[in-house]
């Protein structure tokens, strides 16, 4: 009995670096190839970044339509249905075809104000991850977020854009960060 206790002890001190991630999952709701299926957000203990995954119900275009992009919206001290995001965190592709991104904080006067780059992996056809370092956000102790996919392609009719979320507007989700390893 005690060898057993020890093991689930010791195998809850290996499981305490990894982290606790935020799950959400989307109805296929929009007629776009961004559709968004499943969306989550962590803040991984042991690199120490907020990690942001998001699943697509179809696969994302070789050829993305510019100004498409994939965002994360990030509220730190403003209220999400009463103020825009504090932080945006956007991954586009570039003329290569290659994804880029970078985080950009809201101002009180004029446009956002570029912060820093955000690392971009596409480990599938589906998938994308979106890697921020916490500090480019002021590292609070939560934060209220909610993924967007806007599409420009040819199957999107509307001029600014065909957008989706997760979760819906105004809806949003909660990551709380913890200390780094």
């Amino acid at each position: 009995m005690k060898r057993a206790l020890v093991a689930g002890m010791a195998l809850l001190a290996l499981a305490a670096p990894l982290a606790y991630a935020t799950t959400l999952r989307d109805r296929d709701d929009v007629t776009t190839v961004l559709d968004i299926a499943k969306t989550a957000g962590a803040h991984n203990r042991a690199s120490d970044q907020l990690v942001h995954t998001i699943d697509f119900y179809e696969a994302i275009p070789g050829k993305l339509a510019t100004p498409g992009s994939v965002c994360i919206e990030i509220w730190t001290r403003s209220t999400p249905a009463e103020s825009p995001a504090d932080y945006e965190a956007c991954a586009s592709k570039n003329k290569s075809d290659d994804w880029r991104g970078s985080i950009a904080r809201k101002r009180e006067r004029g446009a956002r104000l570029r912060v820093g780059a955000v690392k971009v992996e596409q480990p599938t056809d589906t998938r994308l991850v979106l890697r921020i370092d916490p500090d480019l956000i002021k590292r609070p102790s939560s934060y209220r977020w909610r993924s967007e996919a806007t599409d420009f392609n040819s199957d999107c009719k509307a001029a600014n854009g065909c957008p989706d979320y997760a979760p819906d507007r105004p809806g949003t989700a909660k990551t709380a960060l913890s200390t780094p390893r």
